[in-house]
């Protein structure tokens, strides 16, 4: 019975997943997406398909940064600013590549967002799934491996400004990432029901409280003819106009290509075996090296690299014991700052201490006599009508 029981969990795992050993679509017609997305970018051919690159976009880009998040029936939903935004933001995975940068795999699932998040009581993050992660109906998001989003994929907003229109302006820089992503926890709530992805992230009501303002649903309305995204506005309300074009299958023998493509001068690894907390993240680690190039490196630099070497409760202990060496060398500092104040003090304190010694007394006291003997004298001359 419980062979039979397996034998029925893994036939469903293969329905609910069409995903190839490098996590996309393999046999759907991908041509919506070479058509529209070159003006935006290139194609890139490599060892397992089509990949695409934006292109003249500022430097720092990375994915869901210029949009906004809305509540929608779909959960939350990023409404991008970006002509390629209904494709790349809904469809597909992203993923970092040191040679190429930011790379697209097409996929032909839709969803409303596919990024996972971490918060906690004062910011909102997120970051974009890679290929690792893949979509079951049944099950949901599951990773090929112990997969870590690397710093550089996080986009951290402080917890009030999570709904603003402007979101970008509120993106804190990688240097704060850093330290915001250790103070986290993280959420990957992506499932289904009623027949739709839903991505619920944070809760809700959570982000109503730290907002101070009620969370209104936002109506989504897909369009097959219309290859852009917006948000309108009527009458006090907002909806979201979205392309979602129908996918179908590829004919058996047909081959389909962008119209303009490159090959690729160097091969695009992405490792779905090789568990990721053993390689650890060469661009994090450069990030940090970039960032500890002082000979006397901060406490916060030190807290930083020790946590993503080894994040565990050793962290919490060491960055305590490093918070008192710090409170140490600053109250030392503040010591030594204050020692002229107190050798002035010390030296007022010590003139005082003489003025009251017998000695000086009996100095004053003879100074005192002599001036008063010449006085007296002076004053008897005057009396005889002599010039003194």
């Amino acid at each position: 019975m419980r062979q039979i029981l397996l034998v029925i969990i893994f036939a469903l795992l293969f329905i609910g997943t069409a995903y190839s050993k490098h996590g996309y679509s393999v046999s759907v017609n991908f041509g919506i997406f070479y058509s529209s997305l070159t003006p935006y970018g290139e194609w890139i051919a490599c060892d397992f398909g089509y990949v695409w690159r934006p292109l003249h976009v500022a430097h720092g880009w990375r994915p869901y940064l210029h949009g906004r998040w809305v509540w929608t029936r779909y959960g939350w939903y990023w409404a991008s600013y970006e002509p390629f935004g209904w494709a790349t933001f809904h469809y597909g995975r992203w993923y970092y590549d040191d040679y190429y940068g930011w790379i697209w795999i097409p996929d032909d699932v839709w969803g409303p967002a596919w990024v996972e998040w971490r918060y906690d009581n004062d910011y909102i993050g997120w970051a974009p799934l890679p290929p690792h992660a893949t979509f079951s109906l049944h099950i949901g998001i599951t990773f090929a491996n112990r997969w870590i989003a690397p710093v550089h994929y996080w986009n951290f907003v402080p917890c009030r400004y999570f709904t603003t229109t402007r979101i970008v302006e509120y993106v804190q820089p990688i240097e704060r990432t850093r330290r915001i992503f250790g103070h986290t926890r993280g959420v990957v709530n992506i499932r289904t029901e009623n027949n739709r992805i839903i991505n619920r992230g944070v809760d809700v009501d959570f982000v109503e409280q730290k907002t101070n303002r009620r969370i209104r649903e936002v109506q989504v309305v897909h369009s097959d003819h219309d290859r852009r995204e917006r948000i309108v506005r009527e009458a006090n309300r907002e909806r979201v106009e979205v392309f979602r074009p129908k996918l179908e299958n590829r004919k058996e023998g047909e081959t389909i290509q962008p119209p303009n493509f490159r090959k690729a001068e160097r091969p695009i690894i992405i490792d779905r075996e090789q568990p990721r907390r053993a390689k650890q993240d060469e661009r994090t680690k450069e990030l940090f090296r970039g960032s500890l190039k002082s000979d006397q490196p901060t406490v916060q630099h030190e807290v930083e690299k020790r946590r993503y070497e080894s994040p565990r409760p050793l962290y919490k202990e060491r960055s305590r014991e490093l918070n008192r060496e710090d409170t140490f060398r600053r109250n030392d500092g503040e010591r030594k700052r204050e020692q002229p104040e107190r050798r002035s003090l010390d030296f007022q304190k010590h003139r005082s201490r003489e003025s009251h010694s017998p000695e000086v007394r009996n100095r004053e006291a003879q100074r005192g006599d002599t001036q008063g003997r010449s006085g007296r004298q002076r004053n008897e001359q005057r009396s005889r009508g002599r010039r003194p």
